[in-house]
């Protein structure tokens, strides 16, 4: 009986049978692509990282109370800084986080300008407190303490609270003193009388007495309240700065009549 031959497999074959299996159709790598792939990064990077994009200006819109090299300060924006991988995001975080901050954007302008664009709280009154003045804003959100006031805003007293935190409204007892009191602060921005010193005493929010100079005013409720500010301007701009005396707009109906003190 004759023997079957055994077929000969050429090692050639097995290895490309073993490579068909093994590397899936129509995934081979084209290696022009990677290579222009690579070289595409590395152009992108070195652009990226040229002198082109260096911060050059640094400019500051809707600030006041900061100045530009302030706001630059506080986020540690310095000239030469990469205009593109600076961290505009924490960088607005930062800020935000300042009570006089009420928004904030970071823009890049091409080629080398950062523009810091940001929306202030104002302050609006001083609340005396324990020797020191707070600064307030429209909403009754503390500002910032110190020890003298720079701008003449009402200086307030009468309200209860026994703490407070920057940055968050003045946690008072008498809710409608507050009122009273930012009331009287748009009132007299309204009536540009915010180049006189007022003390506005809102202890009772229903029976309001205010010092100028040496007058004393009482203003009563605050019910026209927006008449009695008016004329106590009116008024206020006739009188001497050394006259001290009474003034009472409780009854605006009545005669008003200005009350010297001897």
């Amino acid at each position: 009986m004759a023997l079957k031959k055994k077929k000969r497999i050429d090692n050639v074959e097995i290895l490309e049978e073993l490579d068909y299996y093994e590397r899936p159709p129509g995934r081979k790598i084209n290696l022009k692509f990677v290579i222009g792939f690579l070289m595409l990064i590395i152009v992108i990077a070195g652009i990226l990282f040229s002198p082109l994009f260096a911060v050059k200006e640094i400019r500051a819109e809707g600030a006041e109370h900061f100045t530009t090299t302030e706001l630059a300060e506080m986020i540690s924006l310095t000239h030469g800084d990469n205009l593109i991988l600076f961290g505009k995001g924490k960088a607005e975080k930062i800020l935000k986080q300042d009570p006089y901050i009420a928004e904030v954007k970071l823009k890049a302008q091409l080629p080398n300008t950062m523009v810091i664009q940001v929306k202030e709280r104002k302050a609006r009154g001083y609340v005396s407190y324990m020797g020191a003045y707070l600064y307030i804003d429209e909403e009754g959100r503390v500002l910032e303490t110190q020890n003298t006031y720079h701008e003449a805003l009402p200086i307030v007293t009468g309200l209860k609270f026994d703490s407070f935190l920057l940055g968050e409204v003045l946690p008072v007892e008498n809710k409608d003193s507050l009122q009273v009191v930012l009331q009287m602060s748009q009132l007299m921005k309204k009536y540009n009388l915010l180049d006189i010193v007022v003390e506005i005493d809102v202890t009772d929010p229903k029976d309001v007495y205010a010092n100028v100079n040496k007058v004393l005013i009482h203003l009563g409720d605050m019910k026209d309240a927006d008449q009695k500010v008016r004329i106590m301007g009116e008024i206020m701009k006739t009188i001497p700065k050394e006259d001290r005396g009474t003034l009472d707009l409780r009854d605006l109906n009545k005669p008003i009549i200005f009350q010297y003190l001897t």
